[in-house]
């Protein structure tokens, strides 16, 4: 019960944390820059043609387009071409006439295909190199004030981190788990007043023989040498045959009497 309001604490500062990420993507995605084809940028464009298989025309120089055929995927009465191009000169341009047919001639009966393409100079530019002071740098861009809107949310972002790492937490306290002893002792206290079941009586044998291994120093690696000294012992051959035969028995779910005459035999042995 007291670790709800921690609980409820930890889960408001994860959904502020994921609202201020959420911001953040959607911002950048804004402010990214989205690409224009312009001179020296490689454009794209599917199209669908029926009939025969075309190709693109080789580029030579002077040529104010380069087309070529990056993709050909063939479809039921035609082609789906995924078809890259590349101007050298801004303006208007159709890409049917940069295909080929399977003679090799300019294809006919295609479908217009238009492309445009900017300039990166403007059009009263003159061409002319002129002297200019240092001037900063100009990315025709938001990107100053982009980046002091991302700074400012990232500083958010640490607020509610900063706040819930001052808060206390509640400790966790591990316990140890219990020693053959402790174990041996508390079924005993269950046999003592309650029937058995048959694996709480494969446990108390078990748990009995590893008590008296482990105060006599014996080696545990053969149960049968270990249980051979144990028999020789006076006390604990004792105990493993009043065990066996109680386990043993027809009615051995109800001797409680075997039970209560082993905590008082082992005593201080067990942790009383």
């Amino acid at each position: 019960m007291t670790n709800r309001p921690n609980n409820r604490r930890h889960a408001t500062g994860m959904l502020i944390v994921a609202g201020l990420a959420l911001c953040l993507l959607l911002i950048g995605v804004f402010l990214w820059p989205r690409n224009r084809i312009t001179i020296g940028v490689e454009g794209q464009q599917a199209v669908t043609i029926a009939g025969s298989r075309l190709s693109a025309i080789p580029y030579t120089h002077g040529d104010a387009l380069a087309v070529r055929i990056a993709k050909l995927e063939p479809i039921s009465g035609g082609f789906r071409y995924d078809l890259r191009y590349m101007a050298y000169g801004p303006g208007r341009h159709d890409l049917r006439e940069y295909l080929l047919d399977e003679q090799l001639q300019p294809a006919s009966g295609l479908p217009e295909m238009p492309v445009t393409v900017a300039a990166l100079l403007p059009k009263d530019d003159s061409g002319k190199l002129l002297e200019t002071p240092p001037t900063p740098i100009d990315l025709h861009t938001n990107y100053r004030w982009g980046m002091g809107l991302l700074w400012c949310l990232w500083g958010l972002l640490l607020l509610p981190l900063f706040f819930y790492g001052r808060k206390p937490r509640s400790r966790v306290v591990v316990s140890s788990p219990p020693t053959i002893p402790e174990r041996l002792r508390t079924l005993l206290e269950h046999a003592a007043h309650s029937d058995l079941t048959v694996e709480q009586q494969t446990d108390i044998e078990k748990l009995l023989l590893a008590f008296w291994a482990e105060r006599l120093q014996l080696p545990k690696e053969r149960l049968i040498e270990t249980l051979d000294e144990l028999r020789k012992h006076p006390t604990a051959g004792e105990h493993v045959s009043r065990v066996e035969k109680w386990l043993h028995s027809r009615d051995a779910r109800s001797h409680g009497s075997v039970a209560r005459e082993l905590l008082a035999s082992l005593g201080r042995d067990l942790g009383k």
